[in-house]
Formats: C-alpha cells, structure tokens, sequence
C-alpha cells in the first residue's frame, strides 16, 4: 500500500504535492491538539512557513495580486484586531489577559495564510483518496489514544480531567468538535461501514465529557448525537436499523445499570443548572452560572463606560468595583476576572471597544454562513460552527492562546476533504 502511494506521489504534479503537504500536516497538527501541544505547534508554523511563502510567490512573481477571500481576511481581521489591541494598550496589572491576546491574535494571522493557500487552490488542488484516508487514519488512532488516556486517569483519580488545557471546561470544548470531526471524516470520506466506529467513537466521548464534568459540552454532544443517530435511521436500511438499533438500546442500558457511578458528578452538575439560576434570581451568586451572570453584566457595563477600547487594568477596575456594588461582591465572579469574563463577545467589547465586537460577530457570522456559499451544501461546517459560537456565549475561546487556529486549521481541514479525488470503486 505504501509503495504504491509513494509512487503516485512523485508521479503528481506540484500542485497535488502541495495539497498533500497541507492536508497531512493540518491532519496532524489537529490530531495531536490535544495529546501534545508542542507537535501541534510544529506542524502549524511549518504549515504556515510554507504558506507565507506560497502567499508572497503567487502575490508578487505568478498572479501579482492580492485576492478576497472571505475566510482568510476575516481571520486576519481578528487577529490584527487583537495584537493592535495589545500594542495599544497598557496592561501592567493584568498583563496575562494582554499575553493571551496577543498570541492568540499572532497565531490567527498566520493561520489566515493557511486559509488564504487553501481557498486559492480551492477548485485546483487535487487530494488523493489515500492521502484523505491516512489523514483520517491518524486521527482516528489519536483520538483512540488520547479517550483511553484520560478515561483511565478520571476511573483512577476521580478528579476532573484536563485535556492538555488550562481548565476541564476548554478542553471539554475542544475534544466535542475533534470528536465530531472524526466521526463526520469517517462517514463521509474513510469507511463504507462507518456505524460501528461512529458508535465507539460517541460512547467515548460520552465518557471523556463526564470526566471533564463539562455541562455545557456534555448537553451539546447529546444533542447532536441524538439528532445524527435519527437522521441516519431514517436513511439506512431495515438491516442496520435493527443491528445499531440493538447495539444502542444495549449501550443505553448498560449505562444505566453500571455507569451511573462514573456519570453521577456530571449528572448532578447538570441537574443544578436550574437550581444556580434559581439562586442566582435569589441572591446567592456564588456559583458557575452566577458568576457568568455578574461577569456579563460587569462587562456590559464596562463597555459602557468605554466603548471604543480600553485596557485590562481600567476593565478590571470597572467590573470590580460594578460587582462589589450590584453584584453583592461574587467571590466567584471576582476569581475568574483577571483571565477573560466567561463571553467571547461581551469580552471583546469590553476591552476593544465596538470595533473589535463588531470583528468578533462577523467572524461567527462567516463561520456559520459563509461556507453554504463556497462550497456546495456545506452542513459539514456546522458541526464546527454551532459548538463554537455556543461554546463561546459561555466561556471565551478566543482568549485562549491554542483554540482559535485550533478552529482555523479545522476550516481549513474541511475545505480540503472537497478536493479528495473519488477512487475507482467510488466512481
């Protein structure tokens, strides 16, 4: 197998070897997001060395212009929008809020290169089905590896895992769009019999979502679960349905009847969602959900007070002194302020004022509309989409320094799935 597609290889023109070179690395870089971070970072700046360089050889020597698209250019406003914002501001009390920006911005500009290679080669790039099926065939093997890892240390522990992340919730976050990546990339581009891996694959994110006691992750992928399970039955034939039919009602049971003690913590977690917004409407706003409820309204008002920009060090000022007056002084909401205020968006007009709000909401604009534009029938992007920006209205993705070329690499992940060419059995 291997001969015969490093033969194949050297038969391809430039054009395919390059495509090849990005989808394998972006491939990688992805796969490992969150396993190691240092390989992840490597094969995102060697991906985005080479496509500077393709940039700066297509602009200047072959096409001798700049061209619009639409992803890159928004990508690269974002991350202008924050490293300006930095540059601008001074933030000596609070200086890993203008650290974490800053990095997240460098990064999100160089991704924008990445995408800017890739929309170009959009309907010129060629990516054989072999190259497509080891890409996924790696990131089927590390996502495998990295479930069992933190399976075993949650079943060991009993303590809230974090996946290669500062806290369980980020990356909760990220592990639900790799899973939903992965089973959507088998599906649709590796295996003709997809059921059966899908069905692990969704009962061991079930089972890393409940180590990581992540609510908001956890109801997501249910949803979206329950939802492409219905879809696909309706779809499949009488056979299937009664054989992962079967297969599901016995994987709910044994849930029920041996994992309740594994699930309780995330269980009772989301059992309470009613009960802190009750108490939160009560007065006690010590809890997770309180204390979004006072960031949030902190931040509003301190965008009001500033409303085209200001540093970490006034916001902070402003929310602390706004919950310690009308929030009763949230213990809580005062412990997460100096990182970010929970809300990607409230964040952003907070410290960058209406211009970067209005950046920020474009990008969550073109992430979830932009793609039924370029490509035909694009649903496949919302399975990056909808957990971002839902993930975004309760914790803030953007702040973080991995996550936004973490979703830049997956845009461009999937616009290279259209370029696989169709192998012999296929056609």
């Amino acid at each position: 197998m291997i001969n015969p597609w490093l033969s194949a290889i050297k038969k391809s023109s430039f054009d395919d070897k390059l495509a090849a070179l990005f989808f394998l690395f972006t491939t990688i870089s992805i796969s490992f997001f969150m396993l190691s971070g240092e390989v992840t970072r490597n094969f995102f700046y060697i991906t985005t060395y080479i496509a500077v360089i393709y940039f700066v050889y297509i602009t200047f020597k072959k096409d001798k212009k700049v061209h619009f698209y639409v992803f890159s250019w928004i990508v690269l406003l974002l991350g202008v929008s924050k490293v300006l914002w930095v540059a601008l501001t001074t933030n000596e009390q609070y200086p890993l809020i203008a650290h974490h920006y800053q990095i997240s911005g460098k990064r999100l500009i160089l991704a924008a290169f990445i995408l800017y290679a890739i929309e170009h080669n959009l309907h010129r790039w060629k990516i054989s089905t072999v190259t497509v099926r080891t890409g996924i065939a790696i990131m089927t093997l590390l996502f495998m590896i990295i479930s069992v890892m933190h399976i075993a240390v949650y079943l060991k522990t009993g303590e809230r895992i974090r996946i290669n992340s500062d806290a369980p919730t980020s990356g909760a976050y990220t592990f639900t769009i790799f899973s939903l990546l992965v089973m959507y990339s088998l599906k649709f581009h590796g295996l003709k019999h997809y059921r059966l891996f899908c069905l692990v694959i969704m009962t061991m994110t079930f089972g890393v979502l409940a180590a990581t006691e992540t609510r908001s992750a956890a109801i997501l992928f249910t949803f979206i679960s329950v939802c492409s399970v219905l879809y696909d039955f309706a779809k499949s034939s009488h056979t299937s349905k009664m054989i992962y039919g079967f297969a599901i009602a016995g994987l709910i049971i044994s849930a029920l009847l041996s994992g309740h003690p594994y699930y309780n913590k995330i269980v009772t977690r989301i059992d309470n969602l009613q009960n802190e917004v009750a108490s939160y409407d009560a007065g006690d706003r010590n809890t997770s959900v309180g204390a979004r409820f006072s960031m949030w309204r902190a931040g509003i008002d301190a965008f009001e007070h500033h409303p085209f920009g200001q540093s970490a060090d006034s916001r902070n000022a402003l929310a602390t002194a706004f919950i310690n007056q009308h929030e009763g002084g949230n213990p809580e909401a005062l412990r997460n302020l100096p990182f970010h205020l929970h809300n990607d968006i409230i964040d952003t007009l907070s410290l960058q004022g209406i211009f970067g709000g209005i950046i920020m909401v474009l990008f969550f604009a073109v992430l979830l509309l932009y793609p039924f534009k370029l490509v035909p029938k694009g649903y496949e992007f919302l399975l990056l989409s909808v957990p971002v920006i839902y993930f975004s209205q309760g914790d803030s993705q953007f702040y973080n320094r991995e996550t936004p070329y973490f979703v830049v690499l997956i845009v461009g992940y999937l616009l290279m799935l259209r370029m696989k060419t169709p192998s012999v059995s296929e056609k």
